[in-house]
């Protein structure tokens, strides 16, 4: 049912397109796709099998993001963005909006406007980005989820300040430079955060024996899969121990932003088996 508010949409456009000429054979062309992919919040996944919706009459364009919640407290809500642009080549189809008002069915969402909206269907990969005043929502039925590389998983509590959360840590083991790469799966830094963030510190120099032991100064983690380090993250010192159980010590720099300097990581977990 939840697609039906969409044929009024195609009928009126479907209706502008046929009027617009005086030749009765003039239809229109529509296309009306589904797509599944993963939908983003700046970096962030919030929904790994989220659905999409494409409506495209001639050289315009809507687009619904289904069932959508960006926050715990936040209620689902399907979010139309429509009256978008839309330019057709070589069978693609390039999209495009500039301060677009959402909808959540017929109530107008002023405070969600989308200040710059950009999407496009390439063969059967649907991308779509659009900058709000929370961040960039993101969607792509084309991202490949990350294979996890070979090493080892310890679940256990991290805490940060008063908040404490179970998180899976994984640890992969560099032997040939003895460097270790941990991966906090799911790090919060409060209850509120809304997002969870996948945090990776990379090339942690260690120390093998009964007990591994490592430590490392100025880190600047992965955050979420990205390619690039994230210095607005950076941890002034890593520190811990690797054996049966994982724990470590990871205090982020005081001169960062308000809301993360100083605050320190501390975890303890077991391995558990695959």
């Amino acid at each position: 049912m939840k697609k039906l508010f969409l044929l009024p949409l195609i009928a009126v456009l479907a209706l502008m397109a046929s009027c617009s000429s005086d030749d009765d054979n003039n239809i229109p062309d529509i296309k009306n796709d589904t797509f599944f992919g993963t939908l983003m919040l700046n970096g962030a996944v919030i929904n790994d099998d989220a659905e999409c919706s494409l409506t495209v009459i001639d050289d315009l364009a809507a687009v619904v993001l289904h069932d959508v919640s960006f926050a715990e407290a936040m209620p689902k809500m399907d979010i139309s963005i429509t009256d978008l642009n839309c330019k057709k080549s070589a069978g693609n189809y390039m999209i495009s909006g500039r301060n677009v008002v959402p909808f959540t069915g017929e109530t107008p969402m002023y405070d969600f406007m989308m200040s710059n909206v950009e999407a496009s269907l390439v063969g059967d990969k649907f991308l779509f980005t659009a900058t709000t005043s929370m961040g960039t929502i993101s969607f792509s039925n084309a991202l490949e989820k990350p294979q996890k590389p070979a090493g080892r998983s310890f679940k256990g509590n991290l805490a940060v300040g008063d908040f404490v959360k179970e998180v899976v840590v994984d640890v992969v083991t560099n032997a040939a430079d003895s460097t270790l790469d941990i991966t906090i799966n799911g790090a919060k830094f409060a209850a509120n955060m809304p997002l969870e963030l996948n945090i990776a510190l990379k090339g942690i120099p260690y120390t093998a024996g009964m007990m591994t032991t490592f430590v490392a100064e100025d880190v600047v983690p992965y955050i979420n899969g990205e390619p690039e380090p994230a210095p607005a993250f950076t941890f002034a010192r890593v520190e811990g121990t690797l054996a049966n159980a994982l724990q470590f010590k990871a205090r982020m720099d005081d001169g960062l932003a308000a809301y993360v300097a100083g605050k320190e990581f501390v975890f303890e977990g077991y391995e558990i088996a695959e």
